[in-house]
């Protein structure tokens, strides 16, 4: 019987988990709220998810985390809102289940998953935009997962997007953190009466004009912040994912507009990379981390990596 791993997608608000087959077949789900109370709760969440999920033919587990992860180690160094920094999750995961655990950032996680299976199949060099409660990024370049020397790439929410806009917990005006986010989305519709970001979007849906100038000033941050995403590593296509790509075209149509023009010489180039929404929705960060952890191939590189 083929072989399975299980991933656990852990967010802000809730925690996915799910058990995956190699070619990306999900074959069961679990979504509990994400407890952010210490260490101790999260190996116990983590801990439990895998008791539940696991049969004869799980092979791995995978655990995605926001923030700063060290993948050769393992280790989650420092995540905004969550006790635990420093914390070592692969050892202590794999001390409590008996399996062998990959932990990555989320963003990455899902960055290979909509390479693998989703919006980027077929590329080789893919771009992916991770627009939720925070702003993150993942890149594969030629085939290769981007993790940087300490596992540390992808953590551009402080790029400046907007000239005015919320003020970020950094204490600047203009970051995508907070001007290109689904939590950007929120925090705009709140000032023109909507209760959420939902709301925004299905308003915007209705043609409501203040709805659509919400995601429109939304949409126009994400394109600049994605431009300048594009003029650092080229890929074939830019990948949106997070809550903010419920709104789909509604916030990728100024998007590529404001993408188009702040590339460097766009008139020049032979071809712009299409802005694209994910394929695989809220399942892209417990899939992706899922995969990892069943790929050796991947795991050998990243330890050469770390290693030279």
């Amino acid at each position: 019987m083929p072989e399975e791993a299980i991933g656990v997608d852990v967010g802000g608000t809730k925690t996915l988990a799910v058990r995956i087959r190699p070619d990306g077949t999900i074959m069961q789900r679990i979504r509990v709220l994400t407890p952010r109370t210490g260490p101790a709760d999260l190996l116990t969440l983590l801990t439990s998810l895998t008791d539940r999920l696991r049969t004869p033919r799980t092979q791995a587990v995978g655990v995605a985390l926001p923030g700063l992860v060290e993948t050769a180690t393992g280790t989650l160094r420092h995540a905004p809102g969550f006790p635990c920094d420093n914390l070592p999750v692969r050892t202590l995961l794999e001390d409590a289940v008996g399996l062998p655990v990959h932990v990555d950032n989320d963003a990455r996680a899902a960055t290979w998953a909509e390479y693998r299976t989703g919006a980027g199949r077929g590329h080789r060099d893919i771009l992916m935009i991770t627009a939720g409660t925070g702003w993150g990024c993942g890149a594969v370049i030629d085939g290769h997962l981007l993790r940087g020397s300490q596992g540390f790439a992808g953590e551009v929410g402080h790029v400046h997007v907007a000239t005015e806009g919320p003020t970020c917990y950094c204490g600047r005006q203009g970051c995508a953190e907070v001007s290109a986010s689904g939590n950007a989305i929120t925090h705009h519709g709140k000032t023109v009466g909507y209760p959420d970001g939902e709301a925004v979007t299905r308003a915007a849906r209705d043609g409501d004009l203040r709805a659509l100038a919400v995601l429109h000033t939304v949409g126009t941050a994400l394109g600049h912040g994605a431009a300048a995403l594009v003029d650092l590593l080229d890929p074939a296509i830019v990948i949106v994912g997070g809550g903010a790509a419920h709104a789909d075209g509604l916030l990728l149509a100024p998007a590529r507009t404001a993408m188009h023009t702040a590339l460097t010489a766009s008139r020049r180039r032979p071809g712009i990379p299409p802005l694209v929404t994910a394929h695989l929705g809220n399942d892209a960060g417990a899939a992706g981390i899922a995969l990892l952890a069943l790929d050796p191939p991947a795991q050998r590189r990243q330890n050469e990596s770390h290693d030279a």
